[in-house]
């Protein structure tokens, strides 16, 4: 201990009062809630489009076998 008594202090470094605040553990925290919140609110939404996506697609198939039917049946009429 007595070794200890003799060493130098090291001086304290000078802040900037212009520099941002130096990171913590809280800020990091309340910076991962917000990511895992905008992720899940991203996923809602991808599932939510690929719903819509789905039913867009069932509705232009549709479309299209009617309209061929449609086609094939002015096509029968043509040929008489």
């Amino acid at each position: 201990m007595a070794a200890s008594m003799y060493q130098a202090k090291k001086k304290k470094r000078e802040v900037d009062p212009n520099a941002p605040p130096r990171p913590s553990l809280l800020g990091h925290e309340k910076e991962m809630k917000g990511w895992r919140g905008q992720f899940a609110e991203l996923t809602q939404r991808d599932i939510t489009q690929q719903i819509t996506i789905k039913a867009l697609e069932r509705k232009v198939a549709r479309l299209e076998s009617r309209l061929d039917v449609m086609s094939s049946f002015v096509n029968r009429l043509m040929k008489r």
